[in-house]
């Protein structure tokens, strides 16, 4: 099967790697329904992306409001969120709709949902289990219908036993969750992704895309995008200012690209590779090598400890030697 199969517009999601094309049928499974979903994945990945993908496949007539939950304070994000009535608070000096109403009928997409605070966490959750808000100063409840879409990096599950996220509210949040891989775990995709980026970043006088030199591509494979996708366009967008004539060759990458000992060492993993650059420490190349192998599997530790011919116990103390929350799934 391809995404030839699906039925849904995900344009704007690239890429043809067994690891998208899973995500693109989560999202298919799931866009047309009310279920709220969390989206995890390292910071990069495309969250935003897969939360418009399931707006735009949900039938739901009104907008996407996004916010981010890390970019506003508390006082600020309660009032953005909610909304205000005019002298709710100093300077509050006409009535305010807020985020979640301006989302009726839509989809609201928290961004960075970790970063909220214990009290916000509370008002949200009354916000979700009640279908209605109330603005600041306000005096009656406001009925709403709007689908929740959160995203994270963090583990979520890890924060509730922190005690830093509401157990209650992340049982209501999980409803369903769909884990974008990190872009070292589809490498495959990083060719269309480079032509989609330098299309998306030409030059208005160029007058046509440059073809990828073989060698620039293979310095982009083997790189590990610590940043991921994000970070990927980055690079393009910057070499797309630089490519001279209609071939992008290897001088047009920032200069880690092309450092003479980062020659990559191959390590197999059933039908595909990791690469790591020579100078890489021992222990990063362990700690990669772990997270690699726990996001193929979806978080399973025990296929995990198996696929790395450990035992769990000795798996479980790597995790903890090297601080990784990747899920808890066991078989």
């Amino acid at each position: 099967m391809t995404r030839h199969t699906l039925q849904g517009d995900y344009r704007e999601i690239i890429g043809d790697s067994s690891q998208i094309f899973e995500v693109l049928q989560q999202i298919e499974r799931f866009a047309a329904t009310s279920m709220r979903i969390l989206i995890s994945g390292e910071t990069g990945t495309g969250k935003g992306m897969v939360a418009r993908a399931l707006h735009k496949n949900s039938g739901r007539s009104g907008e996407m409001i996004s916010v981010n939950c890390a970019a506003l304070q508390e006082t600020l994000l309660e009032s953005e969120l909610f909304g205000h009535e005019k002298g709710a608070f100093t300077g509050a000096e006409a009535r305010h709709i807020g985020r979640v109403e301006r989302a009726h009928n839509g989809t609201l997409f928290l961004d960075e949902i970790a970063k909220m605070t214990l009290s916000m966490q509370a008002k949200l959750l009354h916000a979700v289990e009640e279908s209605d808000i109330e603005r600041l100063g306000g005096e009656k409840r406001i009925p709403i219908d709007v689908r929740i879409i959160t995203a994270t990096n963090t583990d979520l599950a890890a924060a509730v036993r922190d005690g830093t996220f509401r157990e209650d509210l992340y049982y209501r949040l999980d409803v369903a969750d769909i884990s974008l891989p990190s872009l070292m775990a589809r490498r495959e995709d990083i060719e269309a992704l480079v032509l989609h980026f330098l299309a998306k970043h030409l030059r208005p006088e160029a007058s046509e895309i440059p073809q990828v030199a073989s060698r620039t591509l293979f310095l982009l494979k083997r790189y590990l995008w610590p940043g991921n996708v994000r970070e990927l366009e980055n690079v393009i967008e910057r070499a797309s200012h630089l490519i001279e004539g209609q071939v992008f060759l290897p001088e047009y990458l920032p200069e880690k690209f092309q450092m003479s000992q980062n020659h990559p060492v191959r390590v197999p993993e059933n039908d595909r590779s990791v690469t790591f650059p020579l100078d890489m420490p021992l222990g990063e190349v362990e700690e990669t090598f772990i997270r690699k192998v726990l996001a193929s599997l979806n978080g399973n530790r025990t296929a995990a400890a198996k696929m790395l011919k450990i035992s769990r116990s000795t798996l479980q103390r790597k995790l903890k030697k090297y601080n990784i929350c990747f899920g808890d799934v066991d078989s």
